[in-house]
């Protein structure tokens, strides 16, 4: 129950006041004032901060870290992170990586030249500019992020025939990626209407994967290893083009999208120059594989309503198990716990509305 060693990746995506345009909200958006208090516990207990890409360099030349050292992980270069997580990252002297989807950066609008310039936006909604991810990653004092890509598009590829369900007017945002994969070039707007935007309602939603992770099934067989291999290898040599040709900078981390990848995957990533990826297993202790990075989602709500004395809990459980004691698992259980229990609670109550409606009709 207790194995000393573990470094926490904690990864955050969306941190907004107001999230409402995102229909994954719920699981994967945070509020400023979580975030916020999230950073102060974990100084708070004890933990330090390190730049992923130092710790990859450390593991790499099998030099060990200081115990309570913890990595900080943003994903899909929403425009929140711009307004509100680089400005408390700042506050608390603290370095993250940030990962960004090349189609989803928005057209250039008149970006402030360093983060002081910032003030509170007009709205949440969106994706980030290149211009403001370079402002982001310029290097000097007071630097929060570390850019690094996320892929090209966020997309999942059918892997069968069998569909499991249709696409619908309520649906098609939770299922996003079906645009995405029909639409070329930007999809920073993919969200601004209330209809479908390319792929019309009615059309079936096929068994996916995520698109780096398993060969797609097309034109009715599913790809070669080959076809799978060069797909793979496209995509991570586009990212690291288009980071020399917008960043200066060559790319040395991936982050793999919906965080699944494979065997294969990895060591394309590998011949390509990357030193680590994400979608890892493990607890990022030494003696594990240094190309690999393990990571483990920071919340809120975690029993399923709003309390932060419960959240400070479950993040305090969530980063001491990480590394390493077991027993604060107990904590995230029952949390977890009455999550789902409410989650199908509300589930009920809906059909029960549902079933109300329909005699009332």
């Amino acid at each position: 129950m207790r194995r000393r060693g573990g470094v926490p990746c904690l990864t955050w995506h969306s941190v907004s006041a107001e999230a409402s345009w995102l229909p994954w909200a719920a699981e994967t958006s945070v509020r400023p004032e979580t975030l916020d208090r999230q950073l102060a516990q974990l100084q708070q207990m004890g933990c330090t901060v390190m730049d992923t890409a130092e710790f990859i360099r450390r593991r790499r030349a099998c030099r060990p870290v200081p115990e309570g050292t913890v990595l900080l992980h943003f994903d899909d270069g929403y425009l929140d992170n711009w307004v509100a997580a680089a400005p408390i990252l700042r506050r608390h002297g603290m370095q993250a990586t940030l990962f960004v989807s090349l189609e989803f950066a928005a057209p250039e609008r008149p970006a402030p030249q360093t983060l002081d310039d910032t003030k509170s936006p007009a709205r949440w909604d969106g994706y980030l500019s290149w211009g403001e991810i370079r402002v982001l990653d310029q290097a000097g004092p007071g630097k929060v992020f570390d850019v690094q890509p996320h892929g090209v598009d966020h997309i999942r590829v059918p892997v069968s025939p069998r569909a499991v369900g249709h696409l619908t007017r309520e649906n098609w945002k939770r299922h996003a990626w079906i645009q995405w994969a029909a639409m070329r070039g930007s999809k920073h707007d993919w969200y601004m209407t209330e209809t479908p935007p390319v792929v019309p309602a009615g059309t079936a939603i096929p068994e996916s994967d995520a698109a780096l992770a398993a060969p797609a099934f097309a034109g009715g067989a599913l790809e070669t290893q080959a076809e799978y291999a060069s797909r793979v290898r496209a995509e991570l040599a586009r990212c690291r083009t288009e980071f020399k040709a917008r960043l200066g900078k060559t790319p040395e981390l991936f982050c793999w999208p919906q965080n699944r990848t494979s065997g294969l995957a990895r060591r394309i990533a590998a011949e390509e120059g990357y030193l680590a990826t994400t979608a890892g297993q493990g607890s990022n202790r030494a003696g594990e594989d240094p190309s690999v990075i393990s990571r483990v989602h920071a919340g809120e709500n975690a029993a399923g309503f709003a309390n932060a004395w419960i959240d400070t809990w479950h993040f305090h459980a969530t980063v001491r198990c990480f590394q390493g004691n077991s027993y604060w698992y107990l904590l995230i259980l029952a949390a977890g716990l009455s999550k789902a229990v409410l989650k199908r609670l509300r589930k009920r109550r809906q059909r029960s509305r549902q079933r109300q409606d329909a005699r009332a009709a």
